[in-house]
């Protein structure tokens, strides 16, 4: 196993979360088959360079397989998507991409066995060499599901989730409730994932240097489940219930206790599905009798944004968002689509989308005062007065 600790790039945290009020849009042109028409990209990981990962369905027979086949890809920021090579054991469903990080490590894994039955761990290095990730026990099930910027891998294997560093595998004991999975490892070396069954008893996790915390859901909810966490230890998830279909509320664990994220009027249902450093979250919501859309939070506090509504006009229906980096790209999940934020308007004082009455009592307060808000000096001239009120005017109702 080669070590991975020669890979380390630093990671400067954000400030707290500001708002990105629009997003422009790029969807990768399809993969073209020789013969048999286009393929769509499929994205599970995101870097903060923009580089991504994935898979697509594989063109008979270029790729030497028939289009139930998947084709591990990996895509440069700013570059074209290449496939990845498929380990000497791989069985003729291929492989799955799930993470890149900054140095360009892709982990993810292939289908194994006579049947495909078994999803052991791959390792693509940059130099083109692939490797093979050990299982725990003797089945050979290791998948590899998330890769931070120091290269540390996390996956589960044997019923375990799995911490890999620097070439050693380090199981995390289930605390008496099932089988468990790491899904998720922050640059912080803050990894989360869930124990138990989804539908019974599952507990969402936050593990960092060998202490396990368990993430208790919000009151009423026998579930908890995670799907991201940041270099604070944030993660974002859901509490759900155990009822056929199940139902849940969006919620970040801060400091290992649950909040509650605000829905969009009218949805009673929902998740959160990533969050990054500047503690930008993205998730799902829905409720009987309104359009189920994907969801955008600035905060464990924030409003909850329909992506809809913020992306740029002419852009399509919004993306399924898997991941956000902490230049605060969206990845969307087919397409794959990359959604680029663009900032919100500088009169947009309390980062909620929208220049109104609000955010002109934040410049009210700062008037003419020597202990003024500097954000509310809009020209740097050092008073706030009519010229900065001019132009919160001049954005006025400049939602996104």
């Amino acid at each position: 196993m080669r070590a991975t600790s020669s890979i380390v790039l630093t990671l400067t945290l954000s400030a707290p979360a500001s708002a990105q009020c629009q997003y422009s849009v790029f969807t990768w042109p399809q993969w073209q088959c020789n013969w048999e028409g286009p393929r769509t990209y499929t994205a599970y990981g995101l870097n903060d360079l923009g580089a991504w990962c994935g898979f697509r369905s594989a063109c008979w027979p270029e790729d030497g397989g028939l289009d139930a086949n998947w084709v591990p890809i990996s895509c440069p920021a700013n570059g074209t998507p290449v496939k990845l090579p498929l380990p000497p054991g791989a069985s003729p469903d291929g492989a799955i991409a799930n993470a890149v990080n900054d140095a360009g490590v892709v982990v993810g894994y292939m289908y194994a066995g006579q049947f495909s039955q078994y999803f052991v761990g791959v390792i693509w290095w940059p130099d083109g060499t692939v490797e093979e990730i050990p299982s725990l026990i003797g089945i050979p099930n290791s998948p590899a599901t998330d890769i931070n910027d120091a290269g540390t891998i996390v996956g589960y294997s044997g019923g375990l989730p799995y911490v890999l560093e620097d070439g050693v595998m380090t199981s995390i004991p289930s605390p008496k409730l099932g089988n468990g999975f790491a899904l998720h490892i922050a640059n912080s070396g803050d990894v989360t994932g869930y124990f138990g069954n989804l539908n019974l008893n599952a507990r969402a996790f936050r593990w960092k240097d060998g202490q396990l915390v368990l993430l208790e859901p919000l009151a009423g909810f026998p579930v908890s489940y995670s799907n991201g966490v940041n270099s604070y230890g944030h993660v974002a998830g859901q509490s759900r219930t155990t009822t056929t279909p199940a139902t849940g509320k969006p919620t970040i664990w801060i400091d290992d206790q649950p909040i509650e994220l605000a829905m969009p009027a009218g949805c009673t249902t929902g998740g959160a599905l990533a969050i990054n450093d500047a503690g930008v979250i993205t998730g799902y919501a829905q409720g009987p009798g309104v359009p189920s859309g994907y969801v955008v939070w600035y905060g464990s506090g924030g409003t909850a944004h329909l992506l809809q509504n913020l992306l740029v006009p002419g852009s399509g229906i919004a993306p399924k968002p898997v991941r956000i980096n902490d230049a605060g790209v969206i990845l969307g999940e087919f397409g794959p689509k990359l959604l680029m934020p663009i900032a919100s308007p500088v009169a947009d004082l309390d980062g909620d989308c929208a220049v109104d009455g609000n955010d002109l009592g934040v410049l009210l307060a700062s008037w003419g005062a020597p202990d003024f808000d500097p954000r509310c000096d809009f020209n740097g001239d050092g008073i706030v007065n009519g010229d900065d009120l001019g132009t919160l005017l001049g954005e006025w109702t400049a939602s996104r």
